[in-house]
């Protein structure tokens, strides 16, 4: 049943999950990028090359997979209006991709050779792309009460 109460949000979704497409995406390059960051310290205290490898692979794997979020992402924004006029959507989506530029730059620093792929450039890189990337999520959360008012039209000016 469905109840008036409750607001949703339409938009592309994943089969049993009931989770839109972006929403999954997203997470894997976020954890990927605290991933890369653990293990750029990693390397800075140890100086271990293994942990070189690590941040790459995870860096390729979060770029890869925030290009698919951006895609969904952008094909969200461009087809559901509500998308567009939730507060602070635009800031999450201008930080999001000012943190997959970041990211990009920060995987073509770690593909240099030796202890400067790390630090101090790509060390740096990875502390700001997770940073980015944390205010991404507080632009991005979900405020049920704006949520609920996107799509209640009946009431004028609930928030």
């Amino acid at each position: 049943m469905h109840s008036p109460a409750r607001a949703t949000v339409s938009g592309p979704h994943l089969g049993l999950a009931s989770q839109p497409v972006y929403a999954t995406l997203v997470q894997f390059p976020a954890v990927c990028f605290v991933g890369t960051l653990l293990t750029d310290l990693a390397y800075w205290s140890t100086t271990n090359i293994i942990w070189e490898t690590f941040s790459i692979w995870l860096l390729t794997v979060g770029c890869i997979v925030a290009a698919f979020a951006g895609i969904a992402g952008l094909l969200t924004w461009v087809k559901h209006r509500h998308v567009r006029s939730v507060p602070f959507a635009g800031l999450h989506a201008i930080t999001s991709i000012v943190a997959l530029i970041l990211a990009i730059v920060n995987a073509f620093v770690h593909s240099r050779d030796g202890y400067t792929a790390v630090v101090p450039q790509g060390l740096t890189l990875s502390i700001i792309v997770v940073a980015l990337m944390f205010l991404a999520t507080w632009f991005g959360w979900p405020r049920p009460y704006y949520i609920q008012a996107a799509h209640n039209t009946t009431t004028a000016g609930v928030l």
